[in-house]
């Protein structure tokens, strides 16, 4: 059997990826966090082969969760699963507009859902408010470098060749940022 693939962490932020499991309803959001088990994959913990066989189902429609706690608080988490790779997406452009293009701010909505997402830049921090929460203020440049190499290699793994604008644009980011 193949070994799952791990991802270091900064100690500051933890960002993981959850595949949502094909055929199975999500009914209760509510509990959702407290039973992600039945609903979800933990990403990095799938092989290779088993997440070839993930896919092969359907590469464009990947439906799963983000994870993102910044000191043990969570800031985006499995209630608002969605389309993750092109939620990562979206984020990255975000990203990219706050910081090559030097926009204070930038807003996007969820791929499958009403919810809005501003990002916001205040000298060394960012803020991201998602939909009517309250906004979380992190480390801009720790949050940045943390998110982007979690969604490369998110990306690489998927297909690389299917996402490679976005990993440009990871890469341009990056650049920028050393």
């Amino acid at each position: 059997m193949e070994e799952s693939v791990s991802f270091i962490q900064n100690p500051e932020i933890h960002i993981e990826f959850f595949l949502k499991k094909r055929g199975i309803i999500i009914n209760d959001l509510k509990n959702i966090s407290n039973n992600w088990e039945l609903y979800f994959f933990r990403f990095n913990e799938l092989n290779e082969s088993e997440l070839n066989k993930y896919l092969a189902e359907d590469r464009f429609y990947i439906e799963g969760a983000m994870h993102i706690a910044y000191y043990g608080k969570e800031l985006i988490g499995f209630k608002h699963w969605d389309l993750i790779d092109q939620l990562c997406s979206y984020f990255i452009n975000s990203i990219y507009e706050i910081t090559i293009k030097n926009k204070e701010f930038d807003r996007f909505y969820f791929p499958d859902q009403p919810v809005e997402v501003t990002l916001t830049k205040e000298k060394e921090l960012i803020s991201i408010k998602i939909g009517h929460e309250s906004p979380v203020f992190l480390h801009k440049d720790i949050f940045i470098k943390a998110f982007l190499n979690a969604c490369k290699n998110f990306y690489e793994r998927i297909d690389g060749n299917s996402y490679k604008l976005e990993i440009q644009k990871i890469e341009e980011i990056q650049k920028y940022l050393k």
